[in-house]
């Protein structure tokens, strides 16, 4: 696949008219919103749009989007590894009033799309990309339970410090019960 410069801003009606398409790479840096979400910015997503007309001639996108990105895994907290593969399929209208149109056009529910409007004719393309990556995030991101075992062992065994005596102090909710413990033995002195 030959990839061209990601255009942020395009449009649609003339790409529709031609059957053009995108295919194109866009630097995790540049999607801000995404990168909230993100442990790094590390990487790009692959872009491949189609732009057509459906039967009723409204313009319709269609296509996949594809990135490997780096999150936070919620059990260990460590970067963990996620791929995003999402397909992309809406339509796009002019104004609000061809939206509305669009909307009651068809009463096949599988026919709504979801549909976008351009602002003076252009289509903030960037933005519809970035929406859909952020949509098929994972909603927890975690490791694979072998990893994640490995790393919470480690930090359990992190959580004992050596004491006096090679005894170690421990931390957390096993530090109550060691003074829990304490307590009691001083009260039946």
């Amino acid at each position: 696949m030959s990839t061209d410069p990601f255009p942020e801003r395009v449009t649609p009606r003339k790409l529709c008219n031609r059957n053009g398409s995108i295919n194109s790479t866009i630097p995790l840096g540049k999607l801000l919103r995404l990168s909230e979400y993100l442990d790094d910015l590390h990487g790009q997503a692959e872009v491949s749009l189609s732009f057509d007309r459906d039967e009723a001639g409204h313009c319709v996108i269609t296509g996949s989007l594809k990135a490997v990105v780096n999150m936070q895994c919620q059990r260990c907290l460590e970067p963990v590894r996620v791929t995003l593969d999402s397909g992309l399929e809406l339509k796009v209208a002019e104004d609000e009033d061809e939206a509305q149109q669009i909307a009651g056009s068809s009463d096949d529910p599988h026919d709504k799309l979801e549909t976008v409007v351009c602002e003076d004719g252009q289509l903030d393309l960037l933005a519809v990309v970035e929406d859909e990556l952020i949509m098929s995030l994972p909603t927890v991101a975690v490791h694979d339970d072998e990893h994640c075992n490995a790393t919470l062992n480690e930090l359990h065994d992190l959580a004992r410090e050596p004491g006096d005596g090679g005894q170690g102090n421990v931390k957390g909710l096993e530090a109550l019960e060691v003074l829990k413990q304490a307590l009691k033995q001083e009260k039946d002195k």
